[in-house]
């Protein structure tokens, strides 16, 4: 069951922003998207965009990549409604504080690609979308079930 917890936390909160793809949690009439989902589509709208546009257009790069950290930053507020409906304890505590300390390296690592692309050095950038690989990899080491 914790890994279970675990698993789902990383895919709302951290696998959204760096694999690109947005949070389909949905408001509580469920017809509108909450505002952790708009911000995280917002940020895999962003990432996609880099694979779209030419290695050294550094000025794109560098928007692309504080657009998403923007949106990211945006969802640092809200909590996730599966970790919102978990019962009242210590496992949802932990899950909040890592649900934050992910988002937290997430933001950094787009700061991080931000500045890479205004430093105009692909070897920079390759460093920084490596560590946003690297990254998915403990996640999915971490939070996948034995």
């Amino acid at each position: 069951m914790k890994h279970t917890i675990f698993r789902k936390l990383f895919v709302l909160g951290f696998t959204s922003v760096f694999l690109a793809f947005s949070l389909p949690a949905m408001a509580d009439d469920e017809s509108d998207e909450t505002p952790l989902g708009k911000s995280m589509e917002q940020s895999g709208k962003a990432l996609k965009s880099l694979r779209k546009m030419p290695k050294d257009d550094w000025t794109s790069g560098a928007k692309a990549a504080r657009e998403a950290a923007d949106g990211l930053r945006q969802g640092m507020e809200f909590i996730p409604a599966l970790v919102k409906e978990m019962p009242d304890g210590e496992e949802k505590i932990k899950a909040v504080a890592d649900y934050r300390r992910m988002m937290g390296l997430a933001y950094a690592a787009l700061c991080e690609l931000e500045l890479a692309y205004l430093d105009k050095d692909q070897a920079k950038v390759d460093a920084a979308m490596a560590k946003v690989k690297s990254a998915k990899k403990e996640g999915h080491k971490k939070y996948e079930d034995d």
